[in-house]
Parts: structure tokens; C-alpha cells; sequence
């Protein structure tokens, strides 16, 4: 990823915070966020054992050093305390687009670290010149939901049981996007036909 700026934060109830560009080195810290996230049950799809943590934290650094994806840190005192994946398409078709995905650790969330995140992102996505910035959400992540949607994005669908629990039951996902170059209050991008 192109370096972003580091820029200093305090949340909401008062603790500081940094959002910078990851490096390699916070790859481990990384698949340590994602696992303590997956390991609440609620917020990711994965299963907690389902993936290999040396595994993750190599996948991770590799996606830091291709520069091809934005991986963004929020560091509070060296702890990595959030994160922003954007990745984009590599085929030449749907090139446009870029696939948002925000973790926020426990502890850290509604205090203005996802909402931060997000307008990075948005950023990021930007400076490349992407068209579209898509995400997935389960649809009872009303505060996740409230966020993406203060930020822009628009509600594009519903998959109804997308994903198979581990308990056997089925979860939906809820498709959001978000088009930089918006035209107007209805969030249509430049050229699309109205009805």
C-alpha cells in the first residue's frame, strides 16, 4: 500500500490512538485481532479454529508488502486495536472495485475507531481512483450498519442464508456499497440512468 499519514486520535471516551499504514511486523498482531474477533462468535464468518494463525499472519504481510491492497492499523500504545482491508479486484473487468472489510478489537468499539477507519478507507479508495467500494455485514450489526451508512454507503441487497453456522444455523449477509464520484443525495454514481 502507498504510504498514508500517520495521524494521531482520541476516541470518544478519551483514550489516544494512532491510524497508520500497517507494516509487516503487525501481520502476527493482525491475525490476533482477527482471532479474538472470530473467537466472539458474532462478528466474523470464520470459525475461531477454522483458520491457522502463523498461516493468517503470513497471508498478511504478504497482502502489506504487495501494495496492491490498503491494510490500515489503529495502535493504541503498540496494541493494534483495529484494522481497515481494502482489496481490490485483480481482474480486468470489476478492476473498479475495491472489497471493504473493518475489524474493530472488543473493548475499542463505539468509541469513533470504525467510523475513523472508514473515512481512511474511503481515502485510500480515492487516491486509486476506484469507482466502487463494496462490503458485507451481518444485518443485526446495526452499529457497524449505522456507520457504513453515515458514511455513504447504500444498502444494495439482502443474501438470506448465506452462511451455515457451525451450530447449524444460517446467517444472512446484508451488500452495502459506497461510490466516490456519488452524484447526488440518491448515491447514483456519474452516468447511471435514472428511472
Amino acid at each position: 500500500m502507498a504510504t498514508s499519514p500517520t495521524t494521531e486520535h482520541t476516541t470518544a471516551d478519551g483514550r489516544r490512538w494512532t491510524l497508520r499504514a500497517a507494516r509487516p511486523a503487525d501481520a502476527e498482531p493482525l491475525a490476533r485481532l482477527y482471532a479474538a474477533v472470530r473467537a466472539e462468535g458474532r462478528w466474523l464468518v470464520t470459525p475461531p479454529n477454522a483458520i491457522n494463525p502463523p498461516s493468517e499472519a503470513f497471508f498478511i504481510a504478504e497482502l502489506i508488502r504487495a501494495d496492491e491492497s490498503a491494510v490500515l492499523i489503529a495502535d493504541a500504545d503498540g496494541e493494534v486495536v483495529g484494522n481497515a482491508l481494502v482489496m481490490s479486484d485483480r481482474d480486468v473487468s470489476s478492476r473498479h472495485v475495491g472489497v471493504l472489510s473493518i475489524t474493530v478489537a472488543d473493548g475499542w468499539r463505539d468509541v469513533g475507531i470504525g467510523t475513523a477507519l472508514v473515512a481512511a478507507a474511503q481515502d485510500w479508495v480515492r487516491s486509486r481512483g476506484l469507482s466502487r467500494l463494496a462490503l458485507s455485514v451481518f444485518p443485526d450489526n446495526a452499529r457497524a450498519i449505522a456507520v457504513y451508512e453515515k458514511a455513504g454507503f447504500v444498502r444494495e441487497g439482502l443474501r438470506r442464508w448465506q452462511f451455515r453456522q457451525a451450530d447449524g444455523t444460517y446467517r444472512d449477509e446484508l451488500l452495502m456499497a459506497w461510490f466516490p464520484a456519488e452524484e447526488d443525495a440518491d448515491h447514483r454514481p456519474v452516468g447511471e440512468v435514472r428511472p
